[in-house]
C-alpha cells in the first residue's frame, strides 16, 4: 500500500492556467467597493469572497454576480492551459511511491476537464474542485475531505503542493507539510510569515525524490 499523500494544488502548480488573476481581483474588488463592501478584501479573491459570505452585509445576488466573473475568467485562462515542464514526468514517477491527489479553488467541471485534457487524469487517486467543499482555500476543508478518503494514511505522511499563500495557510491550518512550487509565479513567502518546507522551481526527478523526502516512511 502506498503510505504517502500527495495533495497538489492545479493552476500554476502542474499546469500553467494563464488566468488573469490581476484583473480577476480588480474586478471583484471594485465591486466590493461600489456595494459598501470593501473591508472584505483580502489577499485572494477565494479568501475575499469567503469573507464576504461571512459578512453581515452578505448579499446572495452579489455574490453569485462576482463568482460568475470568476468563472468566466477561469474559463478564458484554462482555454490556452499547458502543462508546467516535466509536470507528466513528475506525476508519473510521484505515483509510484505515493497516492496523489489534485485540489483547487476552480470549478470541479474546469478541474476534471483540463486533467482530462492533458492526459494526467490517470496518475490521479482523487480530485476536488470549489464545488466539492463547503469551504475553499485558505480554510483547510479540502484538504481534510481529501484526505477522510484515504483513512490509512496518517496525517504525518500527508504533503501539500502549491504556489499560492492561500495553499499555504490552509495545509498549516489541516495540521499537514507544506511544499511550495514556484517556476513563473513567485510568491514571497516571508512577507506572508510562511516557511514552506522546501521551495521547488522545477519538476525534476529530484524535487520528486525532495518532495518524497518530506515525511517519513
Amino acid at each position: 500500500m502506498k503510505e504517502k499523500l500527495i495533495i497538489l494544488d492545479m493552476d500554476n502548480t502542474i499546469l500553467q492556467s494563464h488566468i488573469d488573476f490581476p484583473l480577476m481581483r480588480e474586478r471583484i474588488y471594485a465591486i466590493l467597493e461600489e456595494n459598501g463592501a470593501g473591508d472584505c478584501k483580502r489577499h485572494s479573491v477565494a479568501d475575499t469572497l469567503t469573507v464576504y459570505a461571512d459578512s453581515a452585509g452578505y448579499d446572495a445576488a452579489l455574490a453569485d454576480k462576482m463568482w460568475r466573473i470568476v468563472a468566466d475568467l477561469e474559463e478564458r485562462g484554462l482555454e490556452q492551459a499547458v502543462l508546467e515542464p516535466g509536470a507528466e514526468e513528475a506525476l508519473a514517477y510521484l505515483a509510484r511511491y505515493a497516492r496523489l491527489a489534485v485540489l483547487t479553488n476552480n470549478t470541479d467541471e474546469n478541474l476534471a476537464m483540463q486533467l482530462q485534457t492533458l492526459g494526467i487524469l490517470p496518475y490521479l487517486s482523487f480530485v476536488a474542485g470549489r464545488g466539492s467543499v463547503p469551504r475553499l482555500k485558505p480554510a483547510p476543508d479540502g484538504l481534510l475531505y481529501i484526505m477522510r478518503q484515504f483513512p490509512g494514511i496518517p496525517r504525518g505522511q500527508v504533503i501539500a503542493v502549491g504556489d499560492a499563500t492561500i495553499d499555504a495557510i490552509s495545509a498549516a491550518a489541516a495540521g499537514i507539510v507544506f511544499a511550495a512550487y514556484n517556476r513563473s509565479r513567485k510568491e514571497q513567502w516571508e512577507a506572508h510569515g510562511l516557511q514552506p518546507a522546501l521551495r521547488l522551481t522545477a519538476w525534476s526527478q529530484d524535487a520528486c525524490d525532495a518532495l518524497l523526502g518530506l515525511v517519513d516512511g
